[in-house]
C-alpha cells in the first residue's frame, strides 16, 4: 500500500529467512490453478516466436510467492486480524494522501477556470501509487476486507469508532478515484456483504445511488452517466471485438505474452477508422485480454481458481456458526467480497496485471484459507518440506 519496491525487497528477505529456518513451505489448494496459469503463460512466450518479450510476466512470477510466504507464516486467525488492521491504517494513510491530491487538482482546476471533468479525468489521485488504477483497486480490496471486519470480526468492537472513520476516509477517496469499474463493483460487493449482514439493507442501495446521483456536483455526475454513455464505452468495444479476432486466430496459445499492444492494429476490424482516445496497450477485460494474449486455457485455469476459492469460502461459512461476530467470518467474507470485486473490476480493467494489487490480493488469499483451515477443512498442502522444525 505503500512502496511497491519495499514490498518486493520484504518478500525476497522473506523467503530467504523461510529457506535458511528450513520451515516447511506451504500453499492453499487454488496453488494448483495458478500453477497452471503460470504454465501456461511460459507456453505461450514459447510458441509465440518473441519469448524475450515476455520477461516482463516472468519477472511478475515472483509477486505470486506471497501466497506461498503469507500461507506459510500466518498461521493464526489473530495473525490474520493483526495483519487486516497493519493494511487498514496503511490504507487510509493513502486514502488522507488522495483526498488532499484531489483538493490540489480541484484547486488548480479552478485557477486555470478550466472544466473540472475536462482537467482531472486524464490525471486523477493516485495515493501513494503512480497510476489511479491501481490505487483504486488496491484501495477496494483493503476497503472491502475493512467493511467486513466491522460487520463481523468479534475484535472490530474494539475501537469501533476508529475503524468506521477508517473506512469513511476509504470509502470517499474511492468516490474521488472516479474509477468508474471500482464503482461498479462496490456496488455488487456492498450486495454481498448486506446479503449476509442484514438482507433488508439491500433495499438502501438503489436509494444510496439515487441519493449520491442528485447531491453530486455536476461534474460527478457526469462521471456517472458516462458509465453508460456510448462515446464512453465505444474504445472498450473497439478494444473487445479486436481481442476476439486475436482469440479466433490464436485461440490455444494467443498472440504471447506483452504482444497484445503491439499487435493491435492487426487485427483491427475493417470498419473501424480513427481509433478514439484510449490506451491500446491491454484489453481492459482481464478474461478477453489473457484469452487473447495467453490462450483460452489460460482463462480456463483463472476462472478455475475464482471458482474453487469461492466454493472453499463459502463452505467454511456454512460450517461456522449460524450467526454471531467471528474473526474467521470476517476473514472468509473479505476474501469472498474482494474476488468478487476482483472480477467484476475484471470485466473492465485487466485488474491483476499491477504487481501492488495483485500482491494484496494473494496476501488476502493465504489469509482466507488459513480461515478455511480454521474451521476443520483442508486448505493446502506441504509445496517444498524442509526440517519440521518451526
Amino acid at each position: 500500500m505503500v512502496s511497491i519496491a519495499v514490498s518486493h525487497l520484504c518478500l525476497g528477505i522473506a523467503l530467504v529467512l523461510l529457506a535458511l529456518s528450513k520451515t516447511p513451505l506451504r500453499a492453499p489448494a487454488v496453488v494448483w490453478p495458478f500453477g497452471g496459469f503460470l504454465a501456461w503463460t511460459a507456453l505461450s512466450a514459447a510458441v509465440s516466436g518473441d519469448a524475450a518479450a515476455a520477461l516482463p510476466q516472468f519477472k511478475k512470477f515472483f509477486v505470486f510467492a506471497v501466497l506461498i510466504v503469507a500461507f506459510s507464516l500466518f498461521r493464526t486467525i489473530d495473525q490474520a486480524r493483526r495483519l487486516s488492521e497493519a493494511w487498514f491504517a496503511c490504507a487510509v494513510a493513502a486514502a488522507l494522501w488522495s483526498i488532499v491530491q484531489f483538493v490540489q487538482k480541484w484547486s488548480a482546476a479552478r485557477r486555470a477556470s478550466v472544466d473540472f471533468l475536462i482537467f482531472y479525468t486524464p490525471d486523477r489521485i493516485t495515493g501513494f501509487f503512480s497510476h489511479w488504477m491501481t490505487f483504486s483497486q488496491a484501495l477496494l480490496l483493503v476497503f472491502l476486507l475493512l467493511v467486513s471486519y466491522l460487520l463481523f470480526s468479534s475484535s472490530g468492537q474494539r475501537g469501533r469508532s476508529v475503524w468506521l472513520g477508517c473506512a469513511i476516509v476509504c470509502a470517499v477517496a474511492l468516490g474521488m478515484s472516479w474509477t468508474r469499474s471500482v464503482w461498479i463493483a462496490l456496488v455488487v460487493t456492498g450486495g454481498y456483504l448486506c446479503w449476509h449482514w442484514h438482507r433488508k439493507l439491500l433495499l438502501a442501495i438503489p436509494v444510496l445511488i439515487a441519493v449520491i446521483y442528485v447531491t453530486a456536483p455536476g461534474a460527478g455526475r457526469q462521471r456517472l452517466e458516462s458509465i453508460v454513455h456510448p462515446d464512453a464505452t465505444e474504445p472498450r468495444l473497439i478494444m473487445w471485438a479486436t481481442g476476439a479476432r486475436m482469440i479466433a486466430a490464436y485461440p490455444w496459445f494467443g498472440v504471447g505474452p506483452e504482444q497484445v499492444g503491439p499487435r493491435f492494429r492487426e487485427f483491427l476490424t475493417a470498419d473501424v477508422g480513427t481509433l478514439p482516445d484510449a490506451y491500446y496497450g491491454h484489453l481492459h477485460n482481464i478474461y478477453v485480454h489473457y484469452a487473447a494474449e495467453r490462450g483460452i486455457p489460460a482463462v480456463v485455469f483463472l476462472l478455475w481458481f475464482f471458482v474453487k476459492l469461492l466454493w472453499d469460502h463459502t463452505r467454511a461459512l456454512r460450517l461456522l456458526p449460524p450467526s454471531g461476530r467471528d474473526d474467521r467470518r470476517f476473514v472468509l467474507h473479505g476474501v469472498i467480497a474482494a474476488t468478487l470485486g476482483v472480477m467484476v473490476v475484471g470485466c473492465f480493467d485487466v485488474t491483476l496485471g499491477d504487481s501492488e494489487v495483485l500482491g494484496i490480493y494473494l496476501a488476502l488469499v493465504a489469509l482466507g484459507y488459513r480461515a478455511v483451515e480454521g474451521v476443520g477443512l483442508r486448505a493446502g498442502g506441504v509445496v517444498a518440506v524442509g526440517s519440521t522444525s518451526q
